[in-house]
């Protein structure tokens, strides 16, 4: 058997965002893949027939040139067309072709491209979000007027505002719909084609944005408040009868640590209703992974007769499919397993599932009833050659008693190794390595899904731990808020009460052991070797170093800092501020420690890394700075293939570096570490 390498990833596939006809007799969905040559992704939208779950592309057409991605596929309400996004001309426009098969057509050619869409009732329309139409000035003079200027992976958009467009399915008739200094999007006709539902923010004030839900009238352009949020809303669908709203969101504010629940609203407006107001588990899949991509736009999802709504839930380690009734009954749809459903579609009593498990990337299945099985088998011919890991789970108490959950990779030959050592009789059981993996967020999740790196490195020789602290979503809404005003303090402790969990285990090498982790992990890495040197060596990404400086670099810091912080502004509590960044404890620092960042990233900003790096290097810590060029905060999971590579290499290479160059012995007394 062959173990798992940096290049398994190249040849990985992705399934995401099954659409089902409206005939209910085939399906399509979207599939991606790792085009090495080309050094970018390369989408498809695939066509399966219910009958005999006969597979095959769909979207290619002759009218393809080089790689590209295809991607959000919608059917016309009559089932005649599939509208699809695609970036065959650089930036992702609309396209539309039959469903009986023939060549896409693009009809619309915006600058800056174009957003989220949805057909009209009568399936001659289609209405969409962009940011611009018209050319603009030729100069690269950038004037700011707004708090909101960019953000990560879309760049600088300065005060060019999000507006709703309509065009016919063969391009003609392209009219803007709404005007004005406000970001519209998520359009929705309703069910008699008079108006246009969609989510925006329509006040000056941006320092706290908390989206609401607006109709406009497709004859008179007048728009009219639906619901007035007070915390993340998204997601607006028609009910079948076109009485109804559902939309997903919570009424706390602009935060992430709030768990997200299924609402209705009359389509005339008026107060909504929470469906779910005391389910433990956030709406939506928040279980990371980077062997996943694009997995499609979240949305409730209405049965055929309207009485209840499907949603995916965050539970634990897993992302289950669930419905609740307009009374508020809730049922779990998908199978009890370990598993994370990435998106889904239903249509009458079918449902079709882009499924993950923890040793392979989603596939397609066909449940019905309750019954699941896999519909595409696209990884099997690698991942069956392949000695991969199966995960261990933790759980544990922390030191408050609070219930926390992980999960232990060992090498794919550990078995082995153990049997052999209990027949050879050695007086020593073999040892291992081990790596701390920490993810981001703070409120996102590890769990039940393919992760490469962490397969990477078990294959690699390493003990791989991973864990959910509080903070994590899944565990609920206590949970998620219990690291809000106190990073680095009871966070950092579960995850520490983790690894001393498994260090206790006879066949940890306690000499070596390492930690990395991005984003929040990346701040948590950070802060790990500035309060423990118990660690052989560190790769830190992404990461933060300085919350202070955060505020006013980061595309968020400004209301997220803010928040996470338990509203600790910067001219009343800066001491506060600084004592929760890293770089105050740097002269406590001695792990050997690798910076991975990247030049683009405007969420965890360059300036982070250099800070960090700068520091160490004065206070003569063996470090290492590694910049990526052209990529943002998300180089780990949608990076250019060739710097996704390297990127795992750097940190395989740091890890071996200073578990075989390196025989110092890295364990102190905790009593000591604590001091």
């Amino acid at each position: 058997m062959n173990t798992v390498t940096t290049r398994t990833l190249l040849d990985l596939k992705f399934s995401s965002d099954p659409q089902i006809a409206p005939d209910g007799k085939s399906f399509v969905y979207v599939l991606t893949g790792l085009n090495e040559e080309e050094n970018r992704y390369q989408s498809r939208v695939h066509k399966v027939y219910f009958e005999t779950f006969e597979d095959f592309c769909f979207t290619a057409g002759s009218g393809v040139e080089g790689v590209a991605q295809d991607k959000n596929p919608l059917f016309s309400p009559d089932g005649k067309w599939l509208a699809f996004l695609s970036d065959r001309t650089g930036k992702f426009q609309l396209y539309v072709m039959p469903y009986t098969g023939g060549e896409p057509v693009r009809i619309t050619n915006f600058r800056k491209g174009i957003g989220s869409y949805s057909w009209a009732p009568d399936s001659r329309t289609l209405v969409f979000s962009a940011r611009d139409y018209h050319e603009g000035t030729k100069s690269d003079v950038r004037t700011v007027k707004t708090l909101r200027y960019w953000m990560n992976g879309t760049g600088f958009y300065g005060d060019d505002a999000l507006h709703l467009w309509t065009v016919s399915r063969n391009g003609d008739n392209l009219t803007q719909i709404t005007d004005g200094p406000f970001d519209e999007d998520q359009p929705v006709f309703s069910p008699d084609g008079r108006k246009v539902v969609f989510v925006s923010w329509r006040h000056e004030n941006q320092i706290e944005i908390m989206p609401s839900i607006y109709s406009v009238d497709t004859t008179d352009r007048k728009v009219e408040l639906i619901y007035e949020g007070l915390g993340y809303t998204f997601a607006p669908v028609f009910s079948p009868d076109g009485q109804s709203i559902a939309f997903f969101g919570h009424q706390q504010g602009e935060t992430s640590a709030a768990n997200n629940h299924v609402w209705v609203v009359s389509a005339k407006g008026g107060e909504a209703v929470d469906l779910t107001p005391q389910f433990e588990f956030g709406q939506g899949n928040h279980v990371g992974t980077d062997a996943r991509y694009d997995s499609a736009p979240e949305q409730p999802v209405w049965s055929t007769d309207g009485s209840y709504i499907y949603f995916t839930a965050t539970s634990g380690g897993n992302c289950n499919l669930y419905k609740v009734s307009l009374e508020g009954n809730i049922s779990q749809v998908s199978p009890d397993e370990p598993a994370v459903i990435n998106s889904f579609a239903a249509r009458n009593e079918t449902i079709v599932m882009a499924k993950e498990t923890p040793i392979c990337p989603a596939e397609m299945y066909a449940q019905e009833g309750s019954s699941s099985n896999a519909v595409t088998t696209h990884n099997d011919g690698l991942l069956s050659g392949l000695d991969l890991s199966h995960p261990e789970r933790l759980s544990w108490q922390a030191s408050d008693g609070l219930p926390l959950e992980g999960w232990l990779l060992k090498p794919p030959s550990f078995e082995e190794d153990q049997k052999h050592e209990k027949e050879q009789k050695h007086d020593e059981i073999q040892k291992y390595p081990m790596v701390l993996e920490i993810h981001g967020g703070p409120h996102t999740c590890y769990g039940n899904t393919f992760h490469h790196e962490l397969q990477l490195l078990a294959a690699s020789g390493y003990l791989v731990l991973y864990m959910n602290p509080r903070g994590s979503t899944g565990y609920g809404e206590d949970f998620v808020k219990g690291c809000i005003g106190d990073w680095g303090g009871k966070d950092y402790e579960d995850i520490m009460s983790g690894v001393d969990l498994v260090e206790s285990r006879p066949y940890v090498d306690r000499t070596k052991m390492f930690v990395t982790g991005g984003s929040y992990g990346g701040y948590m890495t950070n802060w790990i070797v500035g309060h423990d040197n118990r660690f052989c060596a560190a790769v830190t990404q992404r990461s933060i170093c300085n919350l202070y400086s955060m505020y006013g670099t980061s595309d968020i810091g400004y209301f997220f800092n803010y928040k996470e912080l338990g509203g600790a502004d910067l001219w009343e509590q800066e001491d506060f501020v600084m004592e929760r960044s890293p770089i105050r404890y740097v002269p406590q620092v001695e792990t050997p420690t690798k910076i991975i960042h990247s030049k683009e990233d405007l969420r965890c900003r360059m300036e982070q890394a250099e800070q960090w790096y700068i520091a160490l290097k004065r206070r003569g810590v063996d470090t290492e700075l590694v910049r990526f060029p052209d990529e943002n905060h998300e180089l780990s999971r949608s990076g250019k293939p060739a710097h996704r590579i390297e990127r795992l290499d750097h940190i395989i290479n740091w890890f071996d570096h200073y578990r075989f160059g390196t025989t110092v012995d890295k364990t102190v007394d905790k009593t000591e570490q604590q001091k």
